[in-house]
């Protein structure tokens, strides 16, 4: 059973560098317990290693080993000025698989939120799942989800794109739209320290950056037929991302997955119902590495 931390294992994540290929510095958090099983978050669009607090300081951390970079453009990584540093899977992709070698990860689950999800499936794109435990997708269905599931996709895509080819590069205005932010991320409020890391990390991504992802692909339906591992989808009921049907629909379609649904609960699963978050993702991992159980 998944215990409560110590207080040893409750301390700040140990940050460092790790190079993608094309030179760029990547932030990298880590903590937990060094010989664990490793569980690897990405973060969502706009957002820092740091919004994964509750998860650093958890059981979590007696048991396994947790690490969290900041991708490109986002948080304390770097931010490179040209649109084809951010175009298209492989600079993403690169950038997982960058931490992943230079931590010597072997078999994580990857974990992503958000857009999160994603950069993991860019990362299957370029790299495959050969390499993994499994893959848990919170408040995301990273692009598997197909128009026939859902018709608003492809609107959806272009309003998020016109969005970003639109930000302004003026500090007023994002100080107004990170306000805007934070708010949409859950049901309720959230707690204060939450609310203040994810308000930050909107300020730290340049509007140059944001104008440069504006020209990706969000479908990613054609790697269904790859994703022939475990899968957990963790919603929340009130997330605009998608309805549970949709979800339901998306699931109904891999060979190993399941739909872990919150009531009352927005796009910020990991932050707005950390205990449940925690304890599901510990028995996740646990089946998807026989004989290495919390």
């Amino acid at each position: 059973m998944l215990g409560t931390a110590s207080a040893a294992l409750a301390a700040e994540p140990v940050v460092s560098f790790v190079a993608a290929p094309d030179g760029l510095p990547l932030c990298v958090a880590e903590a937990g317990n060094p010989a664990g099983p490793p569980l690897v978050f990405i973060h969502g669009y706009s957002q820092t290693y740091a919004v994964f607090t509750r998860q650093f300081d958890s059981a979590l951390a007696r048991d396994y080993r947790l690490i969290a970079p900041d991708l490109r453009g986002h948080g304390c990584s770097g931010k490179p000025w040209t649109e084809s540093a951010y175009a298209g899977a492989r600079p993403w992709a690169d950038d997982i698989a960058a931490v992943l070698k230079a931590k010597a990860v072997t078999r994580p689950v990857l974990v992503g939120w958000s857009a999160g999800g994603y950069w993991i499936a860019d990362y299957v794109r370029e790299h495959g799942v050969a390499g993994l435990a499994g893959i848990v997708l919170a408040g995301s269905h990273g692009g598997l989800m197909s128009a026939e599931i859902n018709p608003a996709l492809p609107e959806m895509g272009k309003a998020i794109r016109a969005a970003n080819r639109g930000y302004p590069p003026d500090i007023s205005q994002a100080l107004v739209k990170g306000e805007q932010f934070v708010p949409l991320m859950s049901a309720r409020p959230l707690p204060d320290d939450l609310g203040r890391i994810m308000y930050a990390a909107t300020l730290m991504l340049p509007a140059y950056a944001r104008r440069a992802m504006a020209t990706r692909t969000m479908d990613n339906a054609d790697l269904v037929p790859r994703l022939r591992l475990p899968v957990l989808f963790i919603q929340g009921d009130q997330d605009r991302g998608a309805t549970p049907d949709q979800m339901r629909a998306l699931v109904a379609q891999l060979p190993d997955a399941r739909l872990s649904l919150y009531p009352d609960t927005g796009h910020a699963t990991f932050a707005e119902q950390p205990e449940r978050f925690n304890r599901e993702l510990a028995e996740f991992a646990a089946r998807v590495r026989p004989g290495r159980r919390p």
